[in-house]
């Protein structure tokens, strides 16, 4: 032990870390764990319609997180749902590399509608339009690099994956929207309003 310097317990160092939070950031912890939750319990029943593929049902709390989380929370939602979807349901799958493409989509979707819509506070018709766009060519660049490992034709199987998710596009346009206008009315406190 260093003389002068005290040795703070492991208790001390969270009870410190609490303490330099602001109120608002302690409230975005347990909102993040309900839509992790919420993003490995969704997708269970699509899969079951066979549908997951297509609606990307994970997308939509990770996606609402992002809109109204900041930008760290936003990215441990992004990391920490289909991480622990996986490790629950060995869904989405490791092979062929779902469990990766999705992570790094999340990441992205999540970074930039946090960062556009609650750091920036850019309209979220915008920051959805510029997320959904900059992930929809993202999937189609690792695709179509990754399609030939699989000997899968780069360019159909990179269009193929992106306009399948067209119908979860919609859902989400369609969806977040609502579900954002509702918590603005009803728990303006856990958000941050646009200008």
């Amino acid at each position: 032990m260093i003389t002068g310097h005290p040795v703070l317990t492991g208790v001390q160092v969270y009870a410190l870390i609490f303490e330099m939070m602001k109120e608002s950031e302690l409230r975005q912890i347990p909102l993040t764990a309900l839509l992790a939750v919420a993003g490995i319990i969704l997708p269970q029943f699509f899969h079951l319609l066979g549908l997951g593929s297509i609606f990307l049902p994970m997308f939509l709390p990770v996606m609402l997180g992002a809109l109204i989380l900041s930008w760290r929370f936003a990215i441990t939602l992004a990391v920490v749902t289909p991480l622990a979807s996986f490790f629950i349901s060995g869904m989405p799958p490791l092979a062929p590399p779902v469990l990766p493409v999705m992570l790094a989509e999340l990441i992205l979707i999540a970074s930039i509608l946090s960062l556009l819509h609650v750091h920036l506070w850019k309209n979220m018709w915008l920051a959805l339009l510029v997320a959904i766009l900059a992930d929809r060519l993202f999937l189609f660049a690792i695709v179509y690099v990754l399609a030939p490992w699989f000997e899968l034709p780069k360019m159909f199987t990179s269009v193929t994956l992106v306009l399948s998710g067209i119908p979860g596009i919609i859902m989400q346009l369609t969806v977040l929207p609502l579900v954002l206008t509702y918590i603005r009315k009803k728990f303006p406190h856990y958000i941050q309003q646009e200008r």
